[in-house]
């Protein structure tokens, strides 16, 4: 198995309605193939995902995901061999991200107010699957599961 994660621009901004409607669509797909993951938005205009599942699976949503016209910029940050997942429990778990969730992960603070993404772009492979993951523990609830 592999995980991949990744950053990239909205081409617009995205109500929660039409974010509704793409999740379903994404989930549909993600069952399918057995894939799982987690997707936040910061309601800017940015996006941060990780897709975990079957290598050819992942590397085939992930080439679709980059010539999706819904956004640009796509920018891999991670893509590596895995023997667990870390997000088995989401078919693609989402959240649509307020500055108050974010408390003590200061590249996140940026995820926020920036739209730079070559602040992700470090010597720090992890930091996507990082920040999801403690996302993930700090949260109960996650919309739209």
């Amino acid at each position: 198995m592999i995980s991949v994660a990744y950053i990239s621009k909205a081409e617009k901004k995205f109500s929660t309605p039409e974010l509704i409607k793409m999740l379903d669509s994404f989930r549909k797909n993600n069952e399918k193939d057995s894939i799982s993951g987690v997707l936040l938005y910061n309601g800017a205009g940015t996006f941060i995902q990780v897709i975990e599942g079957n290598e050819t699976s992942v590397d085939t949503l992930y080439q679709k995901i980059k010539r999706d016209t819904r956004h640009s910029k796509v920018t891999c940050l991670r893509r590596a061999q895995i023997t667990n997942r870390s997000f088995s429990e989401w078919r693609m778990g989402f959240r649509k991200l307020s500055n108050d969730e974010l408390v003590d992960a200061s590249k996140m603070t940026i995820f926020m107010d920036d739209d730079k993404l070559e602040h992700f772009l470090s010597d720090d492979t992890d930091f996507a699957l990082k920040v999801l993951t403690n996302f993930k523990n700090k949260t109960q609830e996650l919309i739209f599961e």
